[in-house]
């Protein structure tokens, strides 16, 4: 399914005056480009999973400050002594910036494009945006906030959303599909439902372990209680989009489950906090499709 909001009657568009800044006519989960936040870190997470051999006996001492030159990349709180499954499970700034840095721009920018992150994919003939990202190699605070989500970091939702499918499915995702199938009046098939396939993203094992990462984050943080029934497993995101706007809540990752093998991205536009606002999103629509 795909819902963008605020939305119109197509049978009776509103006429809209030259400076309506609304983006009534824009559909975000195909035509924008969104601050991630913290739904990036998982992308950070892939380029450190495949690029440091010593990434799960690596830990971070948080102390809800990192400094870098002028700037300081900051925590709602010290996290103290972190692992990577703790860094990604309570959302660690100061321990993904560190990581960024250890993993460097030139592998960073490499994976926002092999993960297809900055191209545009054809849905039905409807092209996504592209997403932006920039990781200056000399400019290490800018690097740890491009690394966290923040910094110039744009990226479309249903090119994650084609990723969080890819971690879901050993490496490769079925590519999304508005129009299941085409008939004539009579019901005769024009064209056969196939699923199309991504090239592959990341490697097996590399997406075996995202997922069994995403889903500590629902166990040790978001509460499976908050997921009756549902074997879940997720990402959310807390983006600052600056000056006096609350932050974009985003919750992405996917059901493991046959009998409902579904990928998920929902993004709350200046909804405040990921797990809490785009999570109760989430779960409402995710019971629906299983419980059906």
């Amino acid at each position: 399914c795909m819902v963008s909001s605020p939305n119109y009657d197509p049978l009776d568009p509103p006429t809209l005056d030259d400076d309506d800044d609304s983006g009534l006519y824009l559909n975000r989960f195909l035509s924008g480009a969104i601050v991630p936040g913290s739904i990036f870190k998982l992308v950070t997470l892939a380029a450190a999973i495949d690029n440091k051999d010593d990434i799960y006996d690596w830990t971070y001492e948080c102390t809800g400050e990192l400094q870098l030159g002028d700037d300081v990349i900051t925590c709602p709180n010290a996290h103290g002594t972190v692992d990577i499954a703790r860094a990604l499970s309570v959302s660690c700034n100061c321990a993904f910036g560190e990581l960024t840095l250890e993993v460097g721009s030139e592998v960073m920018t490499q994976y926002v494009e092999d993960l297809g992150l900055t191209a545009s994919r054809s849905i039905n003939g409807i092209n996504t945006a592209k997403g932006k990202f920039t990781f200056p190699d000399d400019d290490d605070a800018s690097l740890a906030w491009a690394g966290i989500g923040q910094y110039e970091d744009l990226i479309n939702p249903c090119t994650m959303l084609t990723y969080m499918g890819a971690i879901a499915s050993g490496g490769r995702a079925v590519v999304p599909d508005l129009i299941h199938s085409v008939r004539t009046q009579g019901g005769i098939p024009l064209q056969i439902p196939w699923k199309k396939h991504t090239k592959r993203l990341i490697s097996e094992s590399t997406a075996d372990e995202l997922a069994e990462l995403m889903h500590n984050n629902v166990v040790t943080n978001y509460g499976e209680g908050n997921y009756p029934g549902l074997d879940l497993c997720a990402k959310s995101g807390t983006a600052e989009v600056g000056g006096d706007l609350e932050p974009n809540a985003w919750f992405a990752g996917f059901l493991r489950n046959e009998d409902a093998p579904y990928a998920f991205i929902v993004l709350v536009e200046n909804g405040g906090s990921g797990s809490r606002v785009a999570g109760s999103v989430a779960n409402e629509v995710l019971q629906a499709v299983v419980n059906r």
